[in-house]
């Protein structure tokens, strides 16, 4: 676990203020605890993302929350076809063959 301080000094032009709004507006959910907050290595690598969207993309503080909503669909989505992928591969090979036919029927 990562603590406030230790992000902040990670990312030479990341402003705890900054990170305090991303934390307010709930586009990071660090562990809260009495002495501050205990970042995840997800809570850290969404804080890179973020820091990255906004500094070195340049992407404006307004469209974020659209952009991050995008993001986090797409990951999403990806997680469930991996999920489905896992099922189909479960399945007896007529079955797997099924569906291939009939995702190519469906593509044409």
């Amino acid at each position: 676990m990562t603590t406030f301080e230790q992000i902040v000094e990670m990312f030479d032009t990341l402003a705890g203020e900054d990170l305090t709004v991303w934390i307010e507006r709930g586009w990071v959910r660090p562990d809260s605890i009495d002495a501050g907050y205990r970042f995840s290595d997800t809570d850290l690598a969404r804080v890179r993302l973020i820091w990255e969207l906004q500094y070195e993309l340049d992407i404006h503080r307004d469209t974020l929350p659209t952009v991050l909503s995008l993001l986090d669909q797409v990951y999403g989505l990806r997680h469930q076809l991996r999920h489905l992928a896992a099922a189909v591969s479960a399945q007896p090979p007529a079955v797997r063959e099924e569906i291939a036919r009939a995702l190519k029927t469906s593509q044409n």
